[in-house]
């Protein structure tokens, strides 16, 4: 398993060449880019930018194994407003291509965000046409789908996401694991057990059960002995990246902090299933 962050953990006045060289100053073997409507817009980015954002990442030999966005939550691939709902099938296919260019083998997906107004079954079905869309995309520009387990009241049981995946039955359809986010529902090892197969890439961050808040990795009640043991089981040999915030006292505290924990936490990992390897199994 590789060594990843998501960009979100440095302050937001950090240009992308800051954030691609203090990952690699602190020892980071990839970095997760996020899309906005700021500085990564996946419908005005140039081409050109992108090559240059490839081109730093691969001088300072850190990979970009994949893209995060919260744009799902703005564009509901479910919700009431068809022009929203459309808004994300294009964001989706954007997404697709942006990763291309990037080099990017995986690309986060929030299948939907409950409202009172859409039932549920409507939100499952609209959910599902619209990320089945979204694949012809993704299987043209060879990027994967990563549905995400978030808490948005939609997918709340391993059991529930994989019938959702298997529902869909597409090659480019798989799941973004988010080990903090399924404490609170569960134990994240479960989930990897049955998710298994279908996991191409995995958020790590701790999570503190009785403040019921996020929490710096090994501060919280991840299971972290279980949760590297259930990944080793599955075979799991892409990116765990940390997806945290900054810290205001200190701009690289976060990140450096998260490096040391999570090669703590890698420490765990059975070593003998013959080393790392950053590739998928798919």
């Amino acid at each position: 398993m590789k060594r990843g962050v998501n960009a979100w953990i440095f302050p937001r006045d950090f240009s992308l060449n800051r954030i691609l060289e203090a990952s690699a100053s602190i020892g980071y073997e990839g970095v997760e880019l996020n899309l906005d409507e700021e500085k990564l817009n996946p419908w005005r980015a140039p081409k050109a930018e992108l090559k240059e954002i490839v081109e730093r990442a691969e001088s300072l030999e850190v990979e970009l194994p994949s893209l995060c966005t919260g744009l799902f939550w703005k564009y509901n691939l479910a919700g009431a407003d068809e022009a929203l709902r459309r808004r994300g099938i294009e964001l989706i296919a954007k997404g697709c291509e942006f990763a291309s260019d990037l080099g990017a083998k995986v690309l986060l997906v929030v299948p939907a965000v409950a409202t009172s107004e859409v039932p549920y079954k409507t939100m499952w079905n609209r959910s599902k046409e619209a990320i089945l869309q979204g694949a012809s995309k993704a299987e043209e520009f060879g990027v994967y789908l990563g549905i995400e387990n978030v808490w948005n009241r939609f997918l709340y049981s391993p059991l529930e996401f994989r019938a959702f995946l298997e529902e869909l039955n597409h090659d480019y359809v798989k799941a973004y694991f988010d080990v903090g986010n399924a404490l609170f529902l569960g134990y994240p090892q479960h989930w990897i057990e049955i998710l298994s197969d279908y996991i191409a890439c995995v958020h790590v961050k701790d999570f503190s059960m009785k403040l019921r808040q996020f929490k710096p990795l090994l501060q919280g009640d991840v299971p972290w002995k279980a949760v590297i043991e259930a990944l080793t089981k599955i075979d799991y040999r892409f990116f765990l990246n940390v997806e945290l915030g900054p810290l205001p006292e200190d701009p690289l505290k976060s990140a450096s902090e998260s490096k040391a924990a999570l090669d703590k936490i890698l420490g765990l990992e059975a070593r003998a299933k013959g080393g790392e390897d950053s590739n998928l199994r798919f």
